[in-house]
C-alpha cells in the first residue's frame, strides 16, 4: 500500500516529468512535419507486362503515366536471363548442353546437369557478373566457343550489374530513377560498387541486402548519395544493419496479384493514402494492372495513378522528388532519463491498487517484463509506461462518466513519455521497433482485473469460492465469452493479425478513413462505451462493472499501443485517439437509455414470469 504523502509524491513526479517529455515532444512534432513530399514510382517489370499486352513500348506507357503523376521508374539490376532477353548473353543449363554435344556427335562436356552456362554476345556484357559474384565460374569450351559455368540454375538469381543504358534512357525522359539490386546467392565480392549515379533511390529486390551476411560497410558508404528504402511489411536480412547509417524513405508497395485480383484503384488509394497520412510511407511503389479481372487495364492504371496523385495534392503534399531524408529528429538523453522518472512512477503508482503485498508483486513484474522485452535501455521504460498508465486511469478516478475523459487524458500524458523516452531516428522509421506491442493490449486489462478481484477477496478465498462453486452453464458461457475476449484482442494486434477484420469491419473502416481525418481504433470504440454504461449504473453488480471498466481499460491500452507505433506521427496519433473517445463517449450516452430500457423490461418479464398462471 502507498501512504498518501507518497501518492501524492508520486503523482508529481508523473507531472514534472511531463516538462522534458514535452520539449521532446515538441521537437518530433516538428520534425514530422517537414517533408510534405510524396514520390510515385512504377515497378519496369509490371510495367513490361502491361506494355505487351497493349501492345506499346514500356517507355511510351510510363510517358502515358507521367503526364498523371508518376514521377519515377524502379529498374531491377541485371541477371543472366535478363542480359539473354536484352540479347547480350546466351545461357542455357549443363543438360542442354550435353544435349546439343551429343546431337552435334560430340563428347558431352563434364559439367553438372543444372550448372548455368553462359557467354556475352556484346563485348563487356559480363564484367559485372565475373567480378563481383564468388566463387568464381569454371570454364568450357563447346563448339569452339568459351562458355562460364556456375554451379546451379542462377539464371534469375545471380546479379550481373546495373543496364547503364536504360537507366540513362529512363533519366532523359524526365524520370526518377529507383534502382533495386540483388544479393548473390552464394557471395557477392563488391557490394554497391556498382551502384548507378542515374539512381536516386535504393530499394533492394529479395530477402537480403547485397552482401549479406558478410561486412556491410561497403555498402554503407557507397548508399550514402542515395536513399534507401525500408519496404513496410518486408524484412530483408542485413538492412537493420544498413539503415541506421545511411539516407533513408519509408515505402509501401502492393504484391502484383493481390492488385490484379483484389484491390481497385480506389481501394489502392485509400491504402496509398492511409499510409502516408498516419505512417509516414513517403516513397509510394506503384504496379499496374496486368490482368483483366477487375476491367481494362489502362483505364485501371490511370484511375491508380491519376487518382492517387489527386488525392495526395488535395491533402496538401508535394507529387514530386524526395530530396533528402524524411526527417531530422534530436533527441536528449538527459530530457529522456528526465521523462523516464516519471514512467517508473507510474509503475509505483500500480502499487496503491492493490492490497499488500500484490501491490509490489505487479509493479515488479511490469518491471521485468520490461526489462526481458526491452533489454536495459529506452525501450524497457516504453514498454513501462505503456502497460502501466492504462490501469492507473480507472484505478485511481472512478466517479462518473467524466471519469472516461480524465482517464483517457491521463492515457495521452502517458504517451507523451512512451514518445519521450522511445523516439529516436531508428525507432521513427520502424528500423527499430516497439518491443513487447504484444502485451500492450493483453498485460493493462488483466492487471486492472486482478486489482477488482482482490478488492473483494484475497486469492486464498476466490480459490475456496471457485473450487468449491457450483459450476453452472452461465459460469461457463461467461468464462469462455471472457476468455474468447482476451484472445481475439491479442490475436487482433499488429499490421498481419491471425484473425482479420470482417468484410463488414473493413467497410465500416473504409467510411471511416473517408469521413474522418484519421480512422479511429475498433477497440476504443468498443472500450470507452463500456466505461461509461460502468459509471452510469452504480447500483450494478460490482463483478458486471468491473468487467466492464477492464473494457474500458482495453480502449486506455489501445491509447498507448497507438503512440507505441513511433512511425505515425504524433499529430495523427492524438487525432485518432480523440476522435475515438468522442465517437465512444457519443455512443455510451445513446446506449445509456437503451440500457434502462432493457433492465426495465427485463425485471418486468422476469416479476411476470414468477407470478402463478390464471386457470
Amino acid at each position: 500500500m502507498l501512504t498518501p504523502a507518497l501518492r501524492r509524491i508520486l503523482w508529481l513526479l508523473v507531472a514534472l516529468s511531463l516538462v522534458p517529455a514535452g520539449i521532446l515532444v515538441a521537437r518530433r512534432i516538428r520534425a514530422e512535419g517537414v517533408s510534405e513530399r510524396v514520390a510515385l514510382v512504377m515497378d519496369t517489370q509490371a510495367l513490361t507486362t502491361q506494355a505487351h499486352e497493349v501492345g506499346l513500348t514500356p517507355m511510351a506507357l510510363a510517358k502515358r503515366y507521367q503526364k498523371l503523376g508518376l514521377t519515377g521508374v524502379a529498374v531491377y539490376e541485371d541477371t543472366i536471363a535478363s542480359l539473354v532477353a536484352k540479347g547480350r548473353a546466351v545461357a542455357m543449363l549443363g543438360s542442354e548442353a550435353r544435349s546439343l554435344a551429343v546431337a552435334r556427335g560430340d563428347a558431352p562436356p563434364d559439367v553438372p546437369g543444372d550448372a548455368t552456362l553462359v557467354r556475352a554476345t556484346v563485348p563487356g556484357a559480363l564484367d559485372a557478373l565475373l567480378r563481383d559474384n564468388v566463387p568464381e565460374p569454371t570454364t568450357v569450351v563447346l563448339a569452339g566457343q568459351r562458355w562460364y559455368v556456375y554451379p546451379g540454375d542462377v539464371r534469375n538469381s545471380l546479379p550481373a550489374g546495373p543496364d547503364s543504358a536504360e537507366l540513362k534512357a529512363w533519366r532523359d525522359a524526365g524520370f526518377e530513377v529507383a534502382y533495386r539490386p540483388r544479393n548473390a546467392p552464394y557471395q557477392l565480392r563488391h557490394p554497391g560498387a556498382d551502384f548507378p549515379p542515374e539512381a536516386r533511390y535504393l530499394i533492394y529486390a529479395g530477402t537480403q541486402v547485397p552482401g549479406y551476411p558478410g561486412d556491410l560497410a561497403p555498402l554503407v558508404k557507397a548508399s550514402q548519395p542515395y536513399l534507401t528504402a525500408l519496404i513496410e511489411g518486408t524484412p530483408q536480412q542485413g538492412l537493420d544493419r544498413l539503415l541506421s547509417k545511411v539516407p533513408t524513405v519509408r515505402l509501401l508497395s502492393f504484391n502484383q496479384d493481390y492488385v490484379d485480383r483484389h484491390l481497385s484503384p480506389a481501394d489502392l488509394i485509400d491504402k496509398y493514402m492511409l499510409a502516408v497520412n498516419e505512417r509516414n510511407i513517403r516513397l509510394l511503389y506503384l504496379r499496374p494492372y496486368t490482368t483483366t479481372d477487375q476491367g481494362d487495364l489502362l483505364k485501371n492504371s490511370d484511375a491508380l495513378v491519376g487518382g492517387l496523385a489527386k488525392a495526395l495534392r488535395q491533402a496538401g503534399y508535394t507529387v514530386g522528388p524526395l530530396q533528402e531524408q524524411t526527417f531530422h529528429y534530436r533527441t536528449s538523453a538527459l530530457l529522456r532519463a528526465l521523462a523516464g522518472v516519471g514512467v517508473v512512477a507510474a509503475v509505483l503508482l500500480l502499487v496503491g491498487l492493490y492490497p499488500a503485498p500484490w501491490g509490489s508483486i505487479m509493479a515488479a513484474l511490469v518491471v521485468l517484463l520490461g526489462l526481458v522485452a526491452g533489454g536495459l535501455g529506452w525501450d524497457a521504460l516504453a514498454l513501462m509506461a505503456a502497460l502501466s498508465f492504462p490501469v492507473l486511469g480507472y484505478g485511481y478516478l472512478r466517479r462518473n462518466v467524466g471519469s472516461v475523459i480524465l482517464a483517457t487524458g491521463l492515457s495521452l500524458c502517458g504517451a507523451a513519455l512512451l514518445a519521450a523516452v522511445g523516439s529516436e531516428r531508428s525507432t521513427m522509421l520502424a528500423i527499430h521497433p516497439f518491443r513487447g506491442v504484444g502485451a500492450t493490449l493483453v498485460v493493462p486489462p488483466a492487471l486492472f482485473l486482478l486489482a477488482v478481484m482482490l478488492r473483494y477477496r484475497r486469492p486464498a478465498g476466490w480459490v475456496r469460492e471457485f473450487w468449491g462453486a457450483e459450476i453452472r452453464v452461465s459460469h461457463v458461457v461467461l468464462a469462455l465469452v471472457a476468455v474468447a475476449a482476451l484472445g481475439f484482442a491479442f490475436l487482433r494486434r499488429g499490421n498481419t493479425p491471425v484473425i482479420g477484420a470482417s468484410h463488414l469491419e473493413l467497410q465500416i473502416r473504409q467510411w471511416l478513413s473517408q469521413a474522418l481525418t484519421v480512422r479511429p481504433r475498433f477497440k476504443e470504440l468498443i472500450g470507452h462505451p463500456l466505461a461509461v454504461l460502468a459509471f452510469a449504473f452504480p447500483r450494478w453488480p460490482a463483478w458486471l462493472r468491473g468487467l466492464l471498466l477492464t473494457g474500458g481499460v482495453l480502449a486506455q491500452a489501445s491509447v498507448l499501443n497507438t503512440f507505441s507505433h513511433y512511425h505515425t506521427p504524433l499529430l495523427i496519433s492524438a487525432a485518432r485517439t480523440g476522435i475515438a473517445l468522442g465517437i465512444g463517449l457519443a455512443v455510451g450516452l445513446i446506449l445509456v437509455p437503451i440500457a434502462h430500457l432493457v433492465v426495465a423490461l427485463g425485471r418486468a418479464w422476469l416479476a411476470d414470469s414468477g407470478r402463478p398462471e390464471r386457470s
